[in-house]
């Protein structure tokens, strides 16, 4: 839709709402309540005006937290801090295997004498 700087519109505040287009045509629309509810369709009148707060501190960056870490200080802290959770989680799942070998040696003595 092209922009006309020419366009007009106004918002009532009953709802209605006025079009004028640049070829001098004016559209008028209702809202679609003023046929079933005409009652409701009352003026609410001028909003109340309420006073700007004044400003805390003059200078807005001054109350600004400042960083500790910088973004990728803190992005690879999370990504180590993850790691180190997942492998704690790991190996609590799965119980590390010993590496040196169970002692090797004669078997202990049977009372059962050999088959032969």
């Amino acid at each position: 839709m092209p922009r006309h700087t020419n366009l007009y519109l106004a918002l009532l505040t009953d709802g209605t709402l006025i079009w004028r287009l640049p070829d001098g045509h004016t559209y008028v629309t209702t809202p679609g309540s003023a046929l079933l509810f005409p009652g409701l369709c009352a003026s609410t009148g001028q909003p109340p005006v309420t006073p700007t707060p004044a400003e805390r501190c003059g200078e807005r960056t001054a109350m600004m937290p400042l960083r500790t870490r910088t973004r990728a200080q803190s992005r690879a802290q999370r990504i180590a801090t993850e790691r180190h959770r997942n492998r704690q989680v790991r190996q609590a799942a799965h119980p590390a295997v010993p590496t040196s070998p169970a002692p090797t040696g004669p078997a202990p003595p049977d009372e059962d004498p050999p088959p032969f």
